[in-house]
């Protein structure tokens, strides 16, 4: 069984790092990684990776040059992840499976129905997608380990700095919140949300810190008292899973599968900051009283990320054992 991944983005964040680890775990030598050249230096070195030159869904040129790569490689499957990728294969005379993961609640969801599988990273996420569609959520990732010493000396918020994360809802519910709050990411809006904290006075309480790799960002979530997820809208969230699976308390909006992990006291509404501060203002300063230990032990054993591949690996034999 050959299986040929694409990813065709500019930038190495979630569904990339996604990829890495599907890759990174499966045992098998027929699998391969078409990706854009200026991002394959990211991934481990040990796949099997193809380059490519970016192109948009549009350019018939890339799409040739695509077409011909598929055609050396003659896999039996081709996993795309996100709507380009997905719009680009739709769009190219195959004769393999197509199976593609939605990674994150999208409006438009046509592009997924010409698939044969569709892979939603949680309910939401395929929610309306009339075709073969099953649900194969995140994980924690395979490299994290359990920090000894918790020294709880902040709350933490993880994301890109852009609106769907809901950050600034967060930055302006945090006024009555006596916990520091640490803001890991990068983004267009980072000038906006310390506008917000300026305009809030929170500059002694707020911090936001980008440009962090992943051993910092492990020593984050080793200090944190709680992890909140604030997003208007989300297909895992895979943080939410990583901060359990540390034994990190977790408060969130009501997005992606955090409904079927979080008791609903746990959770605020999605897109509302009244919702949001009292949830905040409710438990934050008094995390330590939450237990939710069954909740880490519930993370532990059935969002490993091996636990994932061998789902994934079954949905594909399904799916070639159907032809």
């Amino acid at each position: 069984m050959k299986i040929v991944h694409l990813v065709l983005s500019e930038s190495f964040a979630g569904i990339e790092q996604h990829v890495d680890e599907i890759l990174s775990t499966l045992d098998s030598q027929e699998a391969f990684l078409i990706c854009n050249k200026s991002i394959s230096n990211f991934f481990n070195q040990k796949i099997n990776i193809k380059k490519i030159k970016n192109f948009s869904r549009h350019s018939y040129f890339g799409k040739y040059k695509l077409r011909k790569l598929l055609k050396e490689l003659n896999p039996d499957i081709v996993h795309t992840h996100g709507s380009k990728t997905t719009s680009i294969i739709n769009s190219i005379k195959k004769n393999y499976k197509h199976v593609a993961t939605v990674h994150g609640v999208k409006k438009n969801k046509k592009v997924y129905e010409k698939c044969d599988l569709t892979i939603g990273v949680s309910s939401k996420a395929i929610e309306g997608i009339k075709n073969n569609s099953i649900i194969i959520s995140n994980w924690w990732h395979p490299q994290l380990k359990k920090p000894i010493i918790k020294k709880n000396t902040h709350a933490l918020a993880v994301g890109r700095l852009e609106k769907v994360k809901g950050f600034d809802l967060l930055i302006s519910s945090w006024i009555n919140i006596k916990t520091n709050l640490v803001i890991v990411g990068s983004g267009k809006e980072k000038n906006d949300l310390l506008d917000i904290i300026e305009e809030n006075n929170l500059s002694n309480k707020v911090e936001i810190v980008d440009e962090v790799d992943r051993e910092r960002l492990i020593s984050f979530y080793e200090n944190a008292s709680v992890l909140i997820v604030s997003s208007r809208d989300e297909g895992g969230p895979r943080v939410a899973l990583e901060a359990l699976y540390l034994e990190i308390p977790v408060l969130s909006t009501n997005v992606g599968h955090m409904s079927e992990i979080l008791p609903n006291e746990l959770l605020a509404k999605k897109n509302d900051r009244k919702s949001l501060q009292q949830l905040l203002e409710a438990y934050v300063d008094d995390i330590h009283l939450i237990d939710q230990k069954a909740i880490f032990t519930f993370i532990e054993e059935e969002f490993s990320v091996r636990q994932k591949i061998e789902e994934i690996k079954e949905a594909y034999s399904l799916l070639l054992s159907n032809c």
